[in-house]
């Protein structure tokens, strides 16, 4: 094709230097304007390249541009066959020019067979911007392409359940205060404990249950039936813990902190949510990690990402030193307020109110924008 565009550029600006200068000069001779005929021609020869350089590329280059472009699929089938016939008449030339080309670009240090440049991250965001302003692409699915690009940036500690948060059963609990907790929580599996919180020794399933259930004479050691729980560090990248999970086919891990003790567990949903969004089933409740009450004012609940709290309120707020709304508070008061305060914090003109203190945590703060 290159070829071709060359060839009848070349074969244009001849034919038409050799056919309407002349003629163009003996026009402008005839208005009887004083100027000599060698300064006619050259400015004839530019008058005519302009002109023809116009007609080339809008009849020879955008108009069959923007009509392959809208009509792809009919043109290519009526272009396939004269382009194929005219590939094969070309590839000596295209030979020959392959080979001109990779020798002198030898002589630049150029590898000509390396790889090009891939196209970047940022490049494919742009082009999904571009998808959703042109309506080829929902909001949801640039989410989720976006979440994707997310996916890879993030550690276990960014999104797992934290350890005050667990709900855990001992290894000493009798099977009536278990079938109790899982009747209230409503969850599959759950991390057993011995001692304390930091020493998990096993995951109950609650399937593994059902045998006690159908004969409750049978002597219950809930050591013998939990499963070996899957450690990992809650510095590593989720999408490597996501491979690994689906290798060892365990869908819930616990995350060890630097000092060996539990900082939370982490489960293959929790991945999952991390692309597509919450997953929620008939027992969840749903709580919104942000409401909107009205244009400036929003609910927000105290374990939000600081980094997601930062976003909604295009503030700048120290992401590196806190991870959650709660601790980021917290940290501001200088104290752990009680349960019937309700302190203010101004932070660069949002005032954040406490809302709600629970388990020596701050569970709910409204932020007003002034």
């Amino acid at each position: 094709i290159q070829i071709g565009i060359t060839l009848a550029g070349f074969l244009a600006s001849a034919f038409a230097a050799e056919s309407f200068a002349g003629r163009l000069v003996k026009l402008i001779q005839m208005t009887r304007i004083p100027i000599s005929e060698s300064v006619l021609k050259t400015a004839a020869v530019v008058i005519i390249t302009i002109i023809l350089s116009y007609f080339t590329l809008v009849l020879g280059e955008l108009v069959p541009k923007r009509l392959a472009m809208k009509k792809a699929e009919p043109i290519s089938f009526l272009a396939a066959s004269p382009l194929y016939f005219l590939s094969v008449i070309a590839s000596p030339f295209v030979k020959l020019l392959t080979v001109s080309t990779n020798f002198i670009v030898r002589l630049f240090g150029v590898d000509p067979y390396a790889d090009e440049k891939q196209v970047t991250e940022e490049e494919i965001r742009m082009m999904v911007d571009v998808g959703e302003e042109k309506g080829t692409i929902d909001e949801s699915e640039k989410e989720m392409i976006n979440n994707i690009f997310e996916f890879d940036n993030k550690i276990v500690s960014d999104i797992m359940t934290h350890r005050t948060d667990i709900v855990s059963i001992s290894v000493s609990s009798p099977l009536k205060d278990i079938i109790g907790l899982i009747n209230k929580k409503k969850y599959t599996r759950y991390p057993v404990y011995e001692d304390n919180i930091d020493n998990i020794i096993g995951i109950l399933n609650v399937k593994d249950l059902i045998e006690f259930l159908e004969d409750k004479n049978q002597e219950f050691d809930l050591k013998k039936i939990i499963r070996q729980p899957y450690f990992v560090p809650e510095s590593k990248r989720i999408d490597q813990l996501f491979k690994e999970l689906q290798s060892a086919k365990t869908h819930l891990a616990v995350a060890i902190d630097e000092y060996g003790g539990t900082a939370g567990i982490i489960t293959i949903e929790d991945l999952v949510e991390e692309i597509v969004g919450n997953i929620f089933d008939e027992y969840d409740e749903e709580e919104k990690e942000f409401e909107k009450l009205d244009e400036n004012t929003f609910m927000i609940n105290g374990v939000a990402s600081l980094e997601r709290v930062r976003d909604l309120l295009e503030l700048d707020l120290p992401i590196e030193d806190y991870d959650t709304l709660s601790g980021f508070l917290i940290g501001q008061l200088g104290r752990i307020p009680g349960e019937e305060e309700s302190p203010v914090v101004e932070f660069d003109g949002v005032v954040f109110k406490v809302e709600e203190i629970m388990e020596k945590r701050i569970a709910k703060v409204k932020a007003c924008k002034a």
